[in-house]
């Protein structure tokens, strides 16, 4: 306590320092606060948040009352986790209420942090004067896209990104990589909240998997619904499957983890396997191969029909300009894009093995099961 009352002081005296200090000293034509913040932004946009710190920094302390310096830092600080990032936002709105990229820096920043359940309508509010400031800000309706995308709102987000495809400006490139995952969500319609959150993932990774397989596609119920009457039951696993009668043991890297519920079902029904040394890798990114090995177990499983599992192999000619037909996998790929559950690309003939499955691709897929095996829910 005692130490505490000689810091506190010492902290005070040092903000009053900083407040007071000089501006810093141009030292080229160059080194001004719109040459430092152009580059600050650019760097934004190639994600080197370091290299836009410092750029933003730059231009605020050449001037400090440059209120679009003062947003960019905020921002750039939001992506690195600096405490300050909140203050620097706000006090770019402070400096200037009427220009509207400080409002669009600060909305931004609510994406970024989403900080507590009111995020959204903190970053929509901030975008929308934005746009009172510049009706047809491209900016600002881009990110009212991103708001309404990370916080699942997706036909609302599909429209936004739609409107900036249309102004074919320079974020349209952007916006149509997005609209296009959108549409895709909102085509997979995931059901669950934990199918809409990895449903916006860039890249799924096996314990995510595991979880769209048992709340989305809710596989346990399909293999009961497709269990012949009188015939095995839904613990029935394709050829190569260990059987254990006593259910599977835990895997070291699963136990205790989030996701060990639906992992230790899905190992249970015969999807997955554990590698020679008894691990999971629950946190591996899932591969278009990886996932066609899974479609290959739920379909022979499901179908009760072993045939499946070779149907596809010993063709003369590959199917795929990139898998040879003796790839170990060509018959799970053959299957899956047989059946048309995934496809090779239309203008390339590759399936793509190694390349990462995204949330919404994995939506689809599952949606595509359903429809291979005729299941509604």
């Amino acid at each position: 306590m005692r130490a505490s009352r000689f810091v506190l002081p010492s902290t005070i005296a040092l903000l009053v320092l900083s407040a007071c200090a000089p501006k810093a000293v141009s030292q080229s034509d160059l080194d001004t606060p719109d040459y430092h913040f152009r580059l600050g932004v650019r760097s934004l946009d190639k994600g080197d948040y370091a290299t836009a710190q410092g750029a933003f920094q730059r231009a605020v302390d050449l001037d400090k009352k440059f209120a679009p310096g003062w947003g960019g830092l905020g921002l750039a600080q939001a992506y690195l986790g600096n405490p300050n990032a909140k203050s620097s936002v706000d006090r770019g709105v402070k400096l200037d209420g009427k220009n509207a990229d400080v409002f669009i820096f600060r909305g931004r920043y609510f994406i970024v942090v989403q900080n507590g359940g009111k995020w959204p309508q903190e970053a929509e509010q901030d975008l929308n004067k934005a746009l009172q400031i510049d009706p047809g800000n491209e900016s600002a309706i881009y990110y009212k896209g991103e708001a309404n995308f990370y916080s699942m709102n997706f036909r609302r987000a599909e429209s936004h990104f739609s409107q900036v495809v249309d102004m074919k400006g320079s974020l349209a490139g952007k916006a149509d990589e997005r609209w296009a995952t959108t549409q895709k969500i909102v085509r997979a319609r995931p059901g669950t909240d934990a199918g809409r959150k990895i449903a916006i993932k860039a890249q799924i990774s096996r314990a995510d998997l595991t979880v769209l397989f048992s709340e989305e596609l809710r596989l346990a119920e399909v293999f009961s619904r497709m269990a012949p009457v009188g015939g095995q039951s839904a613990a029935f696993r394709p050829p190569g499957a260990a059987a254990a009668p006593s259910g599977p043991a835990t895997p070291s890297d699963v136990a205790g983890t989030w996701a060990e519920p639906w992992i230790m079902e899905v190992l249970k029904l015969g999807i997955f396997e554990v590698d020679p040394s008894g691990m999971f890798y629950p946190d591996e990114p899932v591969t278009r191969v990886g996932y066609a090995m899974a479609v290959q177990r739920i379909l022979t499983t499901a179908t009760r029909d072993a045939s499946l599992d070779t149907r596809y192999f010993g063709e003369s000619s590959s199917r795929f300009s990139d898998v040879p037909s003796s790839h170990f996998a060509y018959n799970a790929m053959a299957l899956a894009s047989e059946r048309g559950i995934m496809k090779a690309d239309l203008m390339t003939g590759q399936f793509n093995p190694g390349g990462a499955v995204s949330g919404a691709d994995a939506l689809l897929i599952i949606r595509e099961i359903q429809k291979s095996l005729r299941i509604t829910f």
